[in-house]
């Protein structure tokens, strides 16, 4: 019998990708929108292996009544939508983009994104935006800040974060980082490496996020942390809802403290009961404060999307080969 592979998202993989699947195995579009059909999809289709995507929590709830699944394949960086603890103890093998690192070295949608938000952040942009869309043409109300010569407090230099340093340092602006891991202090040069998040915090004017989220960072950026912030500078999180306490940002927003807040993700994205207008940022963006959120897009741009497929189809095909 065919294997079978379920495939969320089918339609934006390549297709010279999807012809490589359907070689060799029995390739299914999975229609779910919640962890009950998704549970029941992978039960009904007996899948070996399951191709996510961000919006369902994958955990011990959704598989406890599946039993022909050996690999779980994720083409996301980010792993707060997988119990990776439940699915190693089911010995489920877990393939996810962070695992190839060499082969995304040149993919930086997120990065590009973070700095779309940063220029619109500091510009008042969305609110221009939206004042024209309502028949208003005064500037008078929009004020912005120029980024050239201010500090900006790049957090995490991974591959993205590398790369929103650079976009800074192209656009004048004096760069610094905060890096926890001691092998990646050496690529800091010429940027400032300061030595604590704190630091960072007290001097950015602005402040943009890239590190992975796990157990040990969760919450790392909470009310305290924020209430060290810079006044009047601009916050962007391109990486995981869940490493900022986003009630306390929006209140330093509303406050005055922050000049802007831009952000492509929330908390608990994954789970069912999500609903974004539940957010405090984006209740602050619908009360009119300048901040900006996006549905987690940062990835979602076509070359990215292509490339990052392309490569977790062809990891998928090696490990089950091997």
């Amino acid at each position: 019998m065919t294997p079978v592979v379920l495939v969320s998202d089918f339609d934006f993989y390549p297709q010279d990708s999807v012809a490589k699947l359907k070689s060799k195995f029995n390739v299914i579009r999975s229609s779910a929108k919640n962890a009950g059909e998704l549970g029941d999809e992978l039960r009904d289709s007996n899948a070996e292996a399951f191709f996510c995507g961000l919006g369902i929590y994958i955990g011990e709830d959704l598989l406890k009544k599946v039993t022909s699944l050996r690999y779980l394949v994720s083409p996301a960086t980010g792993i707060n939508h997988l119990d990776l603890s439940y699915l190693n103890s089911q010995k489920i093998s877990v393939i996810k983009l962070g695992d190839i690192k060499n082969q995304i070295q040149n993919v930086f949608a997120t990065a590009e994104l973070a700095w779309g938000l940063i220029i619109a952040c500091a510009r008042r942009m969305n609110l221009a935006v939206e004042s024209v869309k309502e028949g208003d043409f005064d500037r008078t109300q929009f004020l912005g800040r120029e980024l050239s010569g201010r500090t900006l407090g790049v957090v995490g230099f991974g591959r993205l974060g590398q790369q929103v340093a650079k976009y800074g340092s192209a656009f004048g602006m004096n760069v610094v980082v905060f890096e926890t891991d001691s092998a990646k202090h050496a690529a800091i040069a010429p940027f400032g490496k300061i030595d604590s998040l704190v630091e960072l915090l007290n001097i950015s004017d602005v402040v943009s996020v890239h590190i992975p989220f796990n157990d040990e960072n969760q919450n790392c950026i909470n009310a305290a942390m924020i209430s060290e912030i810079k006044r009047g500078a601009i916050f962007i999180n391109t990486s995981r809802g869940e490493l900022v306490d986003e009630l306390a940002l929006s209140s330093s927003l509303r406050s005055g403290q922050l000049f802007g807040v831009g952000v492509d993700v929330l908390s608990n994205e994954s789970d069912d009961e999500f609903e974004a207008r539940n957010s405090p940022l984006v209740s602050a963006m619908r009360d009119g404060f300048n901040v900006i959120v996006t549905p987690h897009i940062g990835g979602w741009a076509h070359d990215a999307v292509e490339m990052t497929r392309t490569s977790i189809v062809d990891e998928f095909l090696k490990r089950y080969e091997t």
